[in-house]
């Protein structure tokens, strides 16, 4: 359950389309979500049920809004919100400052990924700590390395997922997004919290 929630909020943040459609309808993604909810009382959102999605356009036209490729209003991506280096010798403007790409965290999650022997897609080069990436790399260490590893990784790459969610609200992204971005906040912690009473 723990790995296939991971990977399944990984594909609902991808660009919509009819394959992502028929997945949130199938039984096997409706069972996922319902034992997630009795296991760690997650609730998955009534704006993202089968029958409550809109037509493809309309999905279409609220995901570009929120994390399209023009001008996004909340792009899922770590290094946006959080300082872009704590190098002390870095003497760039930026360097201190937040809402820049390729910053310290772009590059350990780039590390990460190549250590484990992810080939990461050309959409996310320019950033390889992009949420959809992150939420892989943590079923991939559900599904292979012990416990610890995910504590450690979610201390250090989900830390801003609350940052996420408050500039959604903040810049009004569409519902079924916020609504999305909560969710991952929610199952994350949820998660970690279980691990960590083990």
């Amino acid at each position: 359950m723990r790995a296939q929630a991971y990977i399944s909020l990984s594909h609902l943040l991808q660009r919509p389309n009819g394959e992502l459609r028929e997945l949130i309808s199938s039984a096997d993604f409706q069972g996922l979500w319902q034992r997630v909810k009795t296991s760690y009382g997650v609730q998955f959102p009534e704006s993202w049920k089968a029958d409550n999605l809109p037509d493809l356009e309309e999905w279409d036209r609220m995901w570009n809004l929120t994390m399209g490729p023009i001008k996004p209003l909340a792009e899922p991506i770590e290094s946006l919100y959080k300082v872009w280096t704590r190098d002390p010798s870095c003497e760039l403007l930026i360097a201190n400052q937040k809402g820049y790409l390729r910053g310290d965290w772009a590059c350990h999650m780039e590390e990460l990924l190549t250590e484990a022997g992810f080939e990461i897609p050309p959409q996310f080069a320019h950033c390889p700590d992009h949420l959809v990436l992150e939420l892989e790399f943590a079923n991939l260490l559900v599904e292979e390395a012990p416990a610890e590893a995910l504590i450690k990784f979610a201390e250090h790459h989900f830390d801003w997922l609350a940052d996420l969610n408050e500039t959604a609200r903040d810049k009004n992204v569409p519902e079924m997004y916020q609504d999305l971005y909560n969710l991952c906040l929610e199952y994350v912690k949820a998660d970690i919290r279980r691990l960590l009473s083990l």
